[in-house]
């Protein structure tokens, strides 16, 4: 692992140069079978009825070794565990379950990643009625050390049992503004934002603006590319994030719209874009489907905003979407996210 201090990012689960691992049983008291695997793992008693291991700064490979071992004997419901960085053990610690430990274990490339430099992001170009770019979407993905790249998803998720959301989220801004500006692409940026963890939009939203600036972006060619919501207190967080964000310059889009019922309850927000999710664009054939995809358009197109197909693979889609009146195209019919220097390469071609 690279220092974390170094690169200047709060990551508790790979920042400190100490660990310890407590394992107590849940009935007070360790079977033989458990109690002689955690001495040969070097434990020591805690006065709490606990065992207890102080591990360096790469604590996983120790918390492996500890976790298959008691999953062999059938131990790993017997036992809660607490993992605390530091170099104290912490007083009445709040006890977890085995797999808990074991999924943050197994998260922590992520980290990895973002010490070593390997997140970097691709762009997927979105496209107008007259097939020309309009804009790009950025992608974040993870270069791994055998070479096989991770893809959004899994980055999202292991952001959040790590707990760095808020790192990552930025970081990828960050990335994302710096990949568009040196592609000298044109249009305007799709940036992926993930406003549940935001508690003050204020702050959060002038680090990007202060991003946009040093790179000589304007606010007014990012579009904060939201991923919808499904309660009204999650869509009131978010409007009050979407409202302070219009006054700082930026373009709001809805990400994932599935329904008539999803649009209506999210158009409160008063968005400039509302993306179709491929579930329901790939349906366009069914005419139930289309019936729907054209009262969003008309519901969209009523307050202003522009709607955009995802998902977009074949001609008979595109085509379709196009007499629907949907005005913007996103998907591997176009182009596939890939890195800038392969978008440069594509586009010249």
């Amino acid at each position: 692992m690279v220092d974390a201090a170094a690169k200047n990012f709060n990551l508790p689960w790979h920042q400190h140069d100490r660990y310890w691992i407590s394992v107590y049983a849940k009935n007070d008291d360790f079977s033989a079978a458990v109690l002689e695997v955690l001495q040969k793992a070097g434990m020591h008693r805690l006065d709490d009825h606990g065992m207890a291991l102080a591990m360096k700064r790469q604590w996983k490979p120790t918390w492996d070794t500890l976790y298959a071992a008691l999953g062999k004997i059938g131990a790993l419901d017997q036992i809660e565990i607490v993992l605390t960085p530091g170099e104290t053990l912490p007083v009445a610690p709040e006890r977890k379950a085995p797999a808990v430990i074991q999924e943050l274990a197994q998260s922590l490339w992520l980290g990895d990643a973002l010490m070593e430099e390997r997140i970097v992001c691709y762009l997927q170009p979105v496209v107008s009625q007259r097939d020309k770019i309009f804009g790009y979407e950025s992608f974040a993905r993870v270069k791994m050390g055998d070479g096989s790249i991770i893809a959004g998803d899994k980055i999202v998720a292991a952001s959040k049992v790590l707990g760095i959301e808020y790192v990552i989220d930025r970081h990828l801004q960050v990335q994302a503004i710096k990949t568009f500006v040196s592609s000298t692409f044109n249009g305007f940026l799709f940036v992926n934002f993930f406003p549940g963890f935001i508690q003050r939009p204020a702050i959060y939203l002038e680090g990007l603006s202060d991003t946009a600036r040093s790179f000589g972006i304007v606010a007014k060619h990012v579009v904060l590319d939201i991923t919808k919501s499904e309660t009204p207190r999650d869509i009131k967080h978010i409007k009050s994030i979407c409202d302070y964000g219009r006054t700082r310059g930026y373009s709001i889009a809805l990400d994932d719209i599935t329904s008539l019922e999803g649009a209506q309850k999210l158009l409160e927000i008063q968005p400039d874009f509302v993306k179709l999710d491929m579930k329901l664009v790939r349906k366009v054939a069914e005419p139930e489907t289309r019936d729907i995809i054209r009262q969003i358009v008309e519901l969209v197109h009523a307050i202003g905003a522009t709607v955009i197909g995802e998902g977009i693979e074949t001609e008979e889609i595109h085509q379709a979407l196009r007499a629907l009146g949907v005005d913007l195209f996103q998907g591997y019919l176009f182009s596939p996210p890939m890195p800038v220097e392969a978008a440069l390469k594509k586009n010249s071609a």
